[in-house]
């Protein structure tokens, strides 16, 4: 990834607002009639009372009468979803639905389930590629056998706090894919071209179906990969394996559409619905020319018209257009991309599964008070262009974001300084081993959206 340019200094006295501590002035109570996990950590509960929400000037009467019409509100979270060091998956569920949400949607890491691949696993998903009977059985095997235990106490939490999950199946992120022995016999994560392209499609099935098998009957929407049509993108900094493979159209054709037929058959086997979405990327245009040379699009209508018709029930984009910097904000031309996700998505309903703006760092023009003024514009613009649900991303964080080791925070100047920041709360550790919680504005704004525009 390149800067996209640093701020002027004249910019930074508008950038500074006080930030909002109504959440954080509130009560504190323990979270543990709300999660059913135990935990030492004390967090203050998302305050029950709720503000009369505002309607946003600039909406159109068409658009008014969508209020309250919405499916869902949320968090969304990438991953391991097991790597927040300061709340546990009870708390989560707890202050999520406290909030007003209704939807979360974690990652379920390849790895989670299959740390590592053997020579003779890789031998059977060879066989497995085009075999069904062995498919079948490897994934009966896995569906009962795998490493589960944290994946069955996060569904089971979220499901029994009433919670609809989004599971993302198949995700090929070089933290969330398996090791196996390379030639020369050190140990790296699996990729397409290292372990053969069709046997990587065999293993993303044999996981997919597993975790549909295992799930299904309290997981009806399986998100299959996620940003496809910048693999080959994100490869290059790190995020994916250095494969080919990610830059070749054909193989992501394949690799999505087997997939979603995957989680449609576990459904129809189960006699249940298991539905298919995807997340697009849409705010990639400063590697437009990078992609587009791989043959990837990388504009919204053209990548749903290149991937959606590949069994998705339900069309998914994400939202970082301030991912650079913090202004302009960007909340009302989020909007006009799901406006045009909905134009090409063929009838079929538009998601946001993502989007993100950070506190942080100022320099870039990132605070809590812009934070908070940009979700509230990016919620009502959203629903208002029609978007059934939208999550806002990284809520629940490591503080060192999700694809570094590196225990310091990123420089400001660094292009990808906002991953540190995408989340409104933050905890203090004091030296007594206690902990200090505050939520900032945007929280509230949560909280709002959820009472204006969802049913």
């Amino acid at each position: 990834m390149g800067e996209s340019g640093v701020m002027v200094s004249f910019m930074l006295s508008l950038l500074f607002f006080s930030p909002s501590i109504s959440l954080a002035d509130s009560a504190r109570e323990q979270l543990s009639q709300a999660a059913p996990q135990e935990t030492k950590t004390e967090v203050p509960a998302v305050p029950q009372e709720r503000r009369v929400p505002e309607l946003p000037a600039d909406l159109s009467p068409a658009a008014k009468k969508l209020l309250g019409t919405a499916e869902g509100i949320g968090l969304s979270h990438s991953g391991n979803p097991f790597d927040i060091p300061d709340f546990s998956i009870g708390q989560i569920a707890g202050i999520l639905k406290q909030a007003g949400g209704t939807h979360y949607r974690p990652h379920c890491p390849i790895n989670e389930a299959v740390p590592e691949l053997s020579a003779e696993t890789l031998k059977r998903l060879k066989v497995a590629a085009t075999d069904p009977a062995t498919m079948e059985a490897m994934t009966a095997d896995l569906a009962a056998n795998g490493r589960w235990d944290r994946m069955d106490g996060l569904v089971n939490t979220f499901v029994g706090q009433g919670i609809k999950l989004i599971l993302v199946v198949g995700a090929g992120y070089r933290k969330e894919a398996p090791l196996f022995v390379m030639p020369d016999g050190t140990k790296d994560h699996v990729g397409p071209d290292r372990i053969g392209r069709d046997v990587y499609i065999a293993m993303a099935k044999w996981i997919a179906g597993a975790a549909v098998r295992r799930y299904g009957d309290r997981v009806s929407l399986w998100q299959v990969e996620n940003e496809i049509n910048i693999a080959w993108m994100v490869s290059h900094i790190g995020w994916r394996v250095p494969d080919k493979a990610w830059g070749d159209r054909k193989f992501l054709d394949q690799l999505i559409t087997a997939l979603a037929q995957t989680v449609h058959q576990e459904g129809k086997r189960a006699g249940r619905p298991a539905l298919t979405t995807h997340n697009f990327a849409t705010d990639g245009t400063t590697y437009k020319d990078e992609v587009k040379a791989h043959e990837v699009p990388i504009t919204v209508s053209e990548d749903i018209a290149a991937f959606a018709a590949h069994d998705l029930d339900i069309v998914g984009v994400d939202l970082y257009a301030n991912y650079f910097s913090g202004w302009p904000l960007q909340d009302k031309k989020e909007g006009g991309v799901v406006a045009d996700a909905v134009a090409a998505a063929g009838g079929r309903p538009v998601w946001v599964l993502e989007a993100g703006f950070p506190r942080a760092p100022g320099l870039r023009g990132f605070t809590e008070a812009r934070q908070a003024e940009y979700f509230r514009g990016l919620f009502d613009h959203c629903y208002a262009s029609g978007a059934k649900v939208v999550l806002a991303f990284g809520w629940f964080w490591n503080p060192h974001g999700w694809y570094t080791d590196d225990p310091k925070p990123k420089p400001w100047w660094s292009p990808q300084a906002c991953e540190q920041y995408w989340s409104p709360i933050t905890v203090k550790h004091r030296p007594d081993g206690s902990t200090d919680v505050h939520y900032g504005p945007a929280m509230d704004e949560l909280k709002s959206a959820a009472d204006k525009w969802v049913k």
